[in-house]
């Protein structure tokens, strides 16, 4: 080989290291996730055994996510017993075993701004907890949730709920139930509303308690939906993958999902598209051993960021 002839294979080499270099800078991603654990924490509804969470932290393991929503885990000291010492933890400061809390994987390399968000504890429920997550030039908003349970699927207008029967126990929790949800709305379009407003990558993911694909096939009014309430128009026309997939956890014991990962227009921008995931446990259901793990299967993401 001559001596241009090196030089030039050289050049060429270094041309596609940097080009290659450069691919890979831009297509780095992060999986983020959401996962109700349920009771884990310090109640007595919690009677797991080591076995119990030597199984939760395999699934923890097999998720693998950077960024995981939690729901019902009381503070990072019981997160660890399933993810062990890999995550920084952010958690609410409402004074009840069921937090709201984020984990972020140390190791990627993302810078986290944290804030607690109160304004969703309308009557002695779960604050929110909002992060702001930065990497490689781009930043990314989300706000972590736990709503209201009890009405998945009744419409939230102050007449349909006002006129619901309340003769039994099991009634008056209902009605509860949605007056307490129905509540919640407002401060959840409030944060919506100040994200948009600056045009911002956000999302919305957890346990929001509701069935958002019934709302949408029973085409619920705005104050009758919690899905129409916060999908809007702009930068507040909403996405979210669970509208139109059936939940496989537990062999499809509940087909519609209540966890949901909801994008606004510029957060979509970054989903890989595909990358929805449900992680499934493997053992067969039982009432038993879905409060010894969950009944909650965890759901991912995949985004470039």
């Amino acid at each position: 080989m001559t001596r241009l002839a090196v030089i030039t294979l050289t050049l060429l080499l270094n041309l596609f290291s940097i080009h290659h270099a450069s691919a890979d800078s831009t297509s780095e991603t992060i999986k983020v996730a959401s996962w109700n654990i349920a009771w884990l924490g310090s109640h007595e509804y919690n009677e797991r055994k080591e076995s119990d969470y030597k199984k939760l932290a395999a699934y923890a393991k097999a998720l693998n996510a950077d960024v995981i929503a939690l729901q019902e885990v009381e503070n990072g000291e019981w997160a660890k017993k399933v993810f062990g010492n890999d995550y920084d933890f952010y958690f609410t400061t409402r004074d009840w075993v069921q937090r709201v809390g984020v984990a972020v994987k140390k190791s990627s390399g993302l810078t986290v701004v944290a804030q607690e968000y109160k304004a969703l504890d309308v009557a002695r429920v779960r604050n929110g907890m909002e992060l702001t997550l930065s990497r490689n030039g781009k930043e990314l908003t989300l706000l972590a949730v736990h709503l209201k349970s009890g009405c998945f699927a009744n419409p939230l207008d102050s007449k349909t709920v006002g006129a619901m029967p309340s003769t039994s126990d099991k009634e008056i929790h209902r009605k509860e139930a949605c007056t307490i949800l129905s509540q919640q709305i407002k401060p959840l379009e409030q944060w919506i509303d100040n994200q948009a407003k600056d045009n911002k990558a956000y999302m919305v993911l957890g346990d929001f308690n509701r069935r958002f694909s019934q709302d949408i096939a029973f085409n619920h009014s705005e104050e009758q939906g919690l899905w129409q309430a916060i999908d809007d128009e702009g930068q507040e026309k909403l996405w979210t993958p669970t509208a139109t997939a059936d939940s496989k956890c537990w062999g499809g014991y509940y087909k519609d999902y209540i966890d949901h990962i909801v994008f606004s227009p510029n957060a979509k921008k970054l989903y890989v598209d595909n990358s929805f995931d449900q992680l499934v446990f493997t053992e067969t259901y039982t009432r038993e051993l879905s409060r010894n793990l969950t009944d909650h299967c965890p759901i991912s993401v995949q985004l470039k960021l």
